[in-house]
């Protein structure tokens, strides 16, 4: 679900600001506001997207029209690279959560640059060895935790990748860009499941509700049970 691999955030932060507007075909960045969908669902694949920054959400209707969720990307993440490298159509939509700052690249310039690129290359592969790494873990993690520790979490990550910094012991107040629905499917309980398990975390301190807001009481005692 994440990109927390700190030698790729390096090389591809190191890479796109040695870029100028137009060097191997990569386009300005584009401000994109929250709830923007960037990429349809089965469309061809003619782009490639950079996250600069933000939180986006992959997602796919099924034949029944219910949504699913795939995952989330976050900055420093190449999007709809695995469609264009097998040449097929974009598996999921993907929409931003929160304002995002995106760049784009055309198929063809980045097969291109993966072509004669062997830096660019070997760090892409990386990138998406990582993703089906990262993936497999996800789906342990849904037979080995239980459902509330699958909610703490998924709400330090959310942090986490929202860039919200506090101290390790200071509160931290979060309004959750996933609907309730979305953070129940994430980590695979019922919508009702979702209400009980909130509750039992305002119960224990770990986090207090005010409407759309929820405060973090600490993000060292998620990061805690997110480590154990």
């Amino acid at each position: 679900m994440w990109n927390n691999n700190p030698s790729v955030d390096n090389f591809i932060c190191s890479f796109f600001d040695g870029l100028n507007n137009s060097f191997e075909g990569w386009h300005h960045i584009q401000e994109h506001s929250a709830h923007t969908v960037i990429i349809n669902q089965d469309t061809p694949a003619t782009a490639v997207y950079f996250v600069e920054s933000g939180l986006l959400k992959l997602s796919r209707i099924d034949s029944s029209g219910r949504e699913v969720i795939a995952g989330l990307r976050r900055r420093h993440w190449l999007i709809g690279a695995p469609a264009v490298l097998l040449r097929q159509q974009y598996s999921f939509t993907v929409t931003t959560l929160v304002a995002c700052r995106l760049r784009s690249i055309s198929s063809e310039n980045f097969l291109n640059l993966v072509e004669t690129d062997t830096d660019f290359s070997r760090e892409l592969l990386t990138m998406l060895s990582q993703e089906i790494f990262i993936q497999g873990k996800k789906f342990a993690n849904l037979g080995c935790l239980r459902a509330k520790d699958r909610l703490k979490r998924l709400l330090y990550e959310i942090i986490t990748e929202m860039d919200l910094s506090a101290g390790p012991a200071q509160e931290i107040k979060l309004e959750v860009p996933l609907k309730h629905r979305e953070m129940a499917q994430m980590i695979a309980v019922t919508p009702e499941h979702l209400s009980r398990l909130l509750k039992a975390l305002e119960h224990e301190g770990a986090i207090k509700r005010d409407g759309s807001m929820l405060t973090v009481m600490s993000a060292a005692a998620l990061m805690a049970d997110c480590e154990s």
